[in-house]
Order: structure tokens, then sequence, then C-alpha cells
């Protein structure tokens, strides 16, 4: 009886160590960034009494390490700082939209395949301003 415990217990441990090993894998995929810089890197825009600054503009693309395979496209990404220019007015953000303008400030059309781009709003914090 103890021979086929141990006969058991032999047949469990060679089953678990050669089951339960991990096979090599093909090689790692190596994904970097590719990041081209935009000139100008800032630029002053004014809308109303709202006037601010888009700036840490930047272009990243994600590709391939190796075969140049694009991963994920090209992305614009920067940071807009808007400030009030009035001095008897009060603004409040709600929505916005991003419309890309040529250096003759001419609208330029985009591929319809392209996506929306998305405006994140920053606050100071939960409170409003509102008088009533």
């Amino acid at each position: 009886m103890w021979k086929w415990v141990g006969l058991m217990m032999v047949t469990m441990v060679a089953a678990v160590t050669l089951g339960c090993s991990q096979q090599p894998s093909g090689p790692q995929v190596v994904i970097e960034d590719k990041v081209y810089t935009v000139t100008p890197a800032s630029v002053t825009v004014k809308a109303g009494i709202l006037t601010g600054e888009v700036k840490e503009m930047k272009v990243t693309e994600r590709v391939e390490k190796g075969s140049g395979t694009v991963v994920s496209p090209a992305k614009l990404t920067g940071t807009l700082k808007l400030t009030n220019s009035s001095k008897d007015q009060v603004v409040r953000l709600i929505t916005g939209k991003i419309l890309y303008i040529d250096t003759q400030g001419q609208p330029i059309k985009v591929s319809e395949a392209q996506t929306e781009p998305t405006i994140k709003f920053a606050t100071y914090g939960a409170e409003t301003l509102d008088p009533g």
C-alpha cells in the first residue's frame, strides 16, 4: 500500500512540475512612443472676453520598435490655459470645441475617420460661484 502512495506522490510531483511549467513564448514586442515637437511651441488665443495660451503641444505616435509598425496613430496633445480678461463679467465654462485653423485663420478640414478632439476642464474645486 505504501508503495502505491509513494508512486502516486512521485507521479503527482512530476505532473505538476512538467505540466505547470511555463513554456518560453515568442519574442517580446517593444512599443515605443515617438514624440514630435510642434512649431510654434505655444500659441496665444482670444475668444471674446477669454484670453489664453496653448502650450506644451506635441504629437505622440506609438510604434513597434524594430519593425516600425504603427500601434497607435499620431495624437496631438497640449494644455490650454484660459483667463477671463473682463473686469466686470463672469465666465462659466460648460463645454468647448476645438477647431483647427491654418496660418491665415481659415478652418482646416479633417478626415471623416478622425474622432472629435476632447477637452477636459480642470477646476479649482467643487464650489459654485453662482450668487443664488
